[in-house]
C-alpha cells in the first residue's frame, strides 16, 4: 500500500498563514492506497467523483469543522475505510457536510472520546459494512429528519455508540430486512429502539425527542401529538419524550419494536406501562399486555406495529390514571393570632390547574375555603401556602384537593390541629426587651410544651427554663446582646408560636 498525502504548496515573499482546500472537480480513485488529507477542507464538487476500493484507507485529518464536504459522488466499496481522526490527528470536532450523501464502506469515527462528529450533509450519509464509534456524540440535523440521517445499509454492523456519552443525537435509518438497534438519544441520554427483522426489505428512520409530545413538533410531519388524545385501554402518555418513527419505504406491518425508557417511576408502575404509537389521530396501545422489564431508567418496553396502521411516532403510555404530581409534604400549624398556616410541597407537576384548600370539623364533611393556582408543569419541587383565618373551636381537619386541566383530581393526606383561642388561651411572652429573662405564659393543656431559644442564624442557644404549670421563666441573661427567637410548640395540637426578644 502506498501513501498519498494531499498538500498545498506555494512560494511567497513573506510568511503568512495558508488555509488550503483540496477541491475535486474530476475523478479521484483510491484503489488500495493510504490517503492522508491534512487540508483545511476536502471538497468534492458537484462534478467530482471519488471511488474507494480494494482495502484502501482515507484518513480525514482536516483542522476545519467543515472537514469533509461532498456535493458529488462519493462511492466507497470492497473494504475501503474512511477514518475521521481529528484535526491534524488531535482531538477535536469534525464535520461531514455537503448536499449529496457519501457512501462509506467502513467508517471509523476516532476524533476523541468526548468529541462530536457533526453530520450536516443535507442528504445524510450511508454506511455499507461497518461503523466504529470511538468518538463522543454524533449529530445529524434534526430538521432534515430521515433525509439527513446516518443510514446503515443491509447487513451493516456497528461497535460503540451504545452509551449516554456515545450515541447519535439525531436521526438514524436502517435499510434492508435485518434486525437492528438504533443507537439514538438526546446528546446526554441514550434511548435505543430495537426492531425485529422486517418481512420485506425496508427503510425505517427514528430519533428520540425529549419533552412533552403535546408541545414539541414532530419534524417529519410538522405536527404535535397531544398526550390527552388516547384510545382505550391507554389512559395517559408520558410527557418525558417520544421517538419519531418514519417508514421511508417497505413495510413495518407486525414489526416487533423494543425501546429503552427514561425513569418512569413517577409516571406508572411496571405492570401498567405500555408502548404506544401515534396513528395520526390518537395514541394507541402497541404492547397488548405488560411487556416492560421495569419502570426505572434503561428498562425496556416492547410492542408490535399493527398491520395496516400508519404509525408515525412511538411513546410511553399507561393503562392506569397517572397522578399529575407527587406530594412531598403537607403541614398544618397554628400561628399567632389563632390562624392556621397550611404549607405543602409538590414535585413533577404535569398539567396541574389549581389547588383547593378544604376544611372540616368532623374529618368527613369538607368545605372549600380558598383556591391556589398551580404551576402547571414543573420538574422541580414547588412550595405552596395558604392561611385559614376563620378557624373553628376544637379540632380542625384540612386536606388539599389538586385539580388538573382536565378536571381530574387527587387529594393530599388529611392534617388536623386543635384550636383553643378563647379568653387567655394563647401563649404570651413578656417583656420582649430584657437584660435578664422573660416570662412565658402558657394556655391550658400546654404542660409538656417545648420551649427553646435560637439566634438569627437558627442556632439553638442555652437558656434554662424554670417553673412548672402555665408560667415559665426563661433565663437569658447569660446570652450575648442581640436578637433572639423564642419558639413554643405543643406536639399534641401541632401548635407553634414564635416571639422575637431583644437581649440588651
Amino acid at each position: 500500500m502506498k501513501k498519498i498525502i494531499f498538500t498545498f504548496t506555494t512560494i511567497l515573499s513573506s510568511v503568512i498563514t495558508i488555509r488550503a482546500q483540496f477541491y475535486n472537480d474530476g475523478l479521484v480513485t483510491n484503489d488500495g492506497d493510504l490517503i492522508s488529507d491534512w487540508q483545511t477542507q476536502w471538497f468534492n464538487s458537484a462534478n467530482g467523483i471519488f471511488n474507494g476500493s480494494n482495502s484502501g484507507v482515507f484518513e480525514h485529518l482536516g483542522p476545519s469543522l467543515q472537514t469533509f464536504i461532498n456535493n458529488g459522488v462519493y462511492n466507497a466499496t470492497t473494504s475501503h475505510t474512511d477514518q475521521f481522526l481529528g484535526p491534524l490527528g488531535a482531538t477535536g470536532a469534525q464535520e461531514i457536510g455537503g448536499s449529496m450523501r457519501p457512501f462509506f464502506f467502513n467508517l471509523l469515527l476516532n476524533n476523541g472520546a468526548t468529541e462530536q462528529i457533526n453530520i450536516t450533509n443535507t442528504d445524510g450519509a450511508n454506511v455499507r459494512n461497518t461503523a466504529t464509534f470511538s468518538n463522543g456524540i454524533t449529530t445529524t440535523i434534526r430538521s432534515n429528519h430521515q433525509t439527513g440521517a446516518l443510514r446503515f445499509e443491509n447487513g451493516t454492523v456497528y461497535t460503540g455508540g451504545n452509551s449516554d456519552a456515545q450515541h447519535v443525537n439525531g436521526y438514524v435509518s436502517k435499510i434492508g430486512n435485518g434486525a437492528f438497534v438504533f443507537p439514538v438519544g438526546s446528546g446526554t441520554d441514550i434511548r435505543t429502539v430495537s426492531m425485529n427483522a422486517p418481512a420485506v426489505p425496508s427503510e425505517i428512520s427514528t430519533a428520540w425527542f425529549v419533552g412533552n409530545p403535546s408541545g414539541i413538533s414532530d419534524p417529519s410531519d410538522g405536527a404535535t401529538h397531544p398526550i390527552n388524545a388516547v384510545q382505550s385501554p391507554v389512559t395517559s402518555i408520558s410527557p418525558f419524550g417520544f421517538w419519531d418513527w418514519i417508514l421511508v419505504s417497505g413495510d413495518d406491518d407486525n414489526l416487533g419494536v423494543t425501546v429503552s425508557i427514561p425513569d418512569m417511576n413517577s409516571f406508572a408502575t411496571t405492570a401498567s406501562l405500555r408502548l404506544v404509537g401515534w396513528n395520526g389521530t390518537v395514541w394507541i396501545d402497541l404492547s397488548g399486555s405488560a411487556t416492560a422489564s421495569g419502570n426505572t431508567e434503561n428498562s425496556t418496553l416492547s410492542g408490535i406495529i399493527p398491520a395496516g396502521v400508519n404509525i408515525t411516532a412511538l411513546a410511553i403510555g399507561s393503562i392506569n390514571f397517572v397522578l399529575p404530581l407527587q406530594w412531598q409534604s403537607f403541614t398544618a400549624v397554628i400561628k399567632p393570632g389563632c390562624v392556621v398556616q397550611l404549607d405543602w410541597i409538590t414535585s413533577r407537576e404535569e398539567h396541574t390547574a389549581y389547588f383547593e384548600v378544604q376544611q372540616s370539623t368532623n374529618g368527613t364533611d369538607f368545605n372549600s375555603i380558598t383556591r391556589v393556582t398551580a404551576a402547571g408543569y414543573s420538574g422541580q419541587s414547588k412550595n405552596y401556602q395558604a392561611v385559614d383565618r376563620n378557624v373553628s373551636p376544637g379540632t380542625n381537619y384540612y386536606r388539599i384537593k389538586q385539580v388538573d386541566a382536565d378536571e381530574r383530581s387527587t387529594y393530599s393526606e388529611v392534617r388536623h390541629v386543635t384550636i383553643n383561642c378563647g379568653g387567655r388561651q394563647t401563649v404570651v411572652v413578656y417583656p420582649t426587651v430584657t437584660r435578664g429573662g422573660v416570662i412565658v405564659q402558657l394556655p391550658q393543656n400546654y404542660d409538656h410544651a417545648l420551649i427553646k431559644v435560637v439566634n438569627t442564624n437558627g442556632q439553638l442557644m442555652s437558656a434554662p427554663v424554670q417553673g412548672v404549670g402555665r408560667y415559665r421563666y426563661l433565663s437569658m441573661g447569660a446570652l450575648p446582646a442581640g436578637v433572639y427567637l423564642i419558639q413554643v410548640s405543643n406536639n399534641k395540637t401541632n401548635e407553634e408560636y414564635k416571639f422575637k426578644v431583644i437581649v440588651q
